[in-house]
């Protein structure tokens, strides 16, 4: 197995280049073939000796640094932007990443902050080939590789001890602000509508709603620039799933399935913690259809759940038990891809095909103890239906399947609201869900 380990350089560079050259890596970078592998799972140009094993830290042609790590099947992949995270510019940069193959998770630094954590669960532990020296485009000063994880502090000083000046300071949540928390499938990479103009409404809608974090479910390699046009931390839990936030995360807990479950501890500020999940569960059997079936029962929709997220959520519950029991506030955010027993009650009947259903998926998150922060906000399902499938259809079937739970001491909801506008087009076929939460 790998053992953990924290590499950090200084580097300074003006070097323009279209060829993702490695500025330090341990494996032949440079050998492997530009290609673009923008698909449902990630988003951009690079080398394909990325899937090698081993890491990399790269020039990208924009200015700004890539990293890469690959187990010789699989890669990961962090491309931020030259907005926020230049290193062309003939100023000496300090870039660094560790690796704990305990707890299977990478931090990675820009100039002593912290702006991304990666879930290594989808990749073997194959990293750590012999040190390979490639002829960089930048100056090297101070590379370092230390057999241990280096902590947010211990990286922060090392900034400061050359540069004389503290890096950038995270966020801290003001108390007796609201704490604004979105969740969005943003609809494969957020780039139906293109892979900039696409992505760019992403921003602009988040950015609108003053969300502080955001459950992101089809993150599908849109992750680092959205995180970065928001001036935001980043954790990827797999290609589908990511958590982007105002405040930098603590660790990661690797429950259930990468591509259906992940959550980090944020710090919120001196002694305030919050844990939040990003969650997609399985998309089938097509409810939408199914209600509409002529004759169908209540018994009939409920059994139909049962082998796939009625299956998933009660795991998920059962390896969220510690978290639940603990005194940390929790939330729980997503795309759950189906209805809730709370709209789907008698009074209802004529908005649901003259049904009432006690949806197993929202009936067991109601039985853990989570409260359903739109469902809270407004009781009436008739006056407020809060649909969020689909915005991009209003011809198809209509509902809510996208929530905000939430559980935990000195954690209330304040309002809860469904966006679904952009003043060109809406980006993606879910709406998002936004809840404002009191921090008592």
């Amino acid at each position: 197995m790998t053992n953990a380990f924290t590499i950090h350089l200084w580097t300074r560079t003006t070097t323009h280049s279209i060829t993702y050259p490695a500025i330090a890596s341990n494996k032949n970078w440079n050998g492997g073939e530009i290609r673009d592998y923008t698909a449902r799972d990630n988003y951009g140009h690079s080398r394909s000796s990325g899937q090698g094993p081993g890491w990399a830290i790269a020039l990208q042609p924009n200015g700004a640094w890539a990293w890469n790590i690959g187990d010789g099947e699989k890669r990961l992949d962090y491309q931020p932007t030259p907005e926020r995270q230049r290193i062309n510019d003939g100023l000496w940069h300090l870039l660094a990443f560790s690796v704990d193959p305990t707890t299977r998770q990478a931090r990675l630094y820009y100039d002593g902050q912290q702006v991304a954590l990666y879930s290594l669960t989808d990749l073997q532990a194959n990293y750590d080939a012999p040190y390979l020296t490639t002829e960089s485009p930048a100056e090297i000063e101070d590379f370092h590789c230390a057999a241990k994880v280096r902590t947010n502090d211990e990286v922060s000083n090392l900034y400061q001890q050359r540069n004389q000046r503290a890096a950038a300071s995270y966020p801290v949540h003001t108390p007796h602000t609201p704490l604004r928390v979105l969740a969005w499938n943003i609809w494969n990479g957020g780039r139906e509508d293109g892979s900039d103009t696409g992505v760019e409404r992403v921003i602009e809608c988040i950015r609108t709603s003053g969300a502080d974090l955001i459950a992101m479910q089809e993150t599908y390699g849109s992750g680092p620039r959205i995180a970065d046009a928001l001036g935001y931390h980043l954790y990827l839990r797999s290609s589908n799933l990511s958590v982007i936030s105002r405040y930098p995360a603590l660790e990661h807990h690797d429950h259930f399935k990468p591509f259906n479950l992940g959550g980090v501890t944020l710090e919120l500020g001196p002694a305030q913690q919050l844990k939040l999940f990003s969650l997609w569960i399985h998309y089938l059997p097509d409810f939408c259809n199914d209600v509409q079936q002529e004759g169908i029962t209540a018994t009939q929709l409920v059994a139909a759940e049962g082998e796939t997220r009625a299956a998933e959520i009660r795991e998920i519950l059962r390896q969220l038990q510690p978290h639940l029991a603990a005194d940390i506030p929790l939330i729980v955010a997503g795309d759950f891809n189906s209805p809730s027993h709370l709209d789907w009650i008698e009074t209802a009947n004529p908005l649901h095909c003259n049904l009432t259903v006690e949806w197993p998926v929202s009936k067991s998150m109601a039985e853990a103890g989570f409260l359903d922060a739109y469902r809270l906000a407004h009781p009436d399902p008739i006056a407020y239906p809060g649909h969020t499938w689909t915005p991009r259809n209003p011809q198809s079937w209509q509902d809510r399947i996208d929530y905000i739970y939430y559980m935990g001491k000195g954690l209330r909801c304040q309002s809860a609201a469904v966006h679904n506008l952009h003043p060109t087009q809406w980006p993606s076929d879910h709406a998002a869900v936004l809840a404002s939460f009191d921090l008592l």
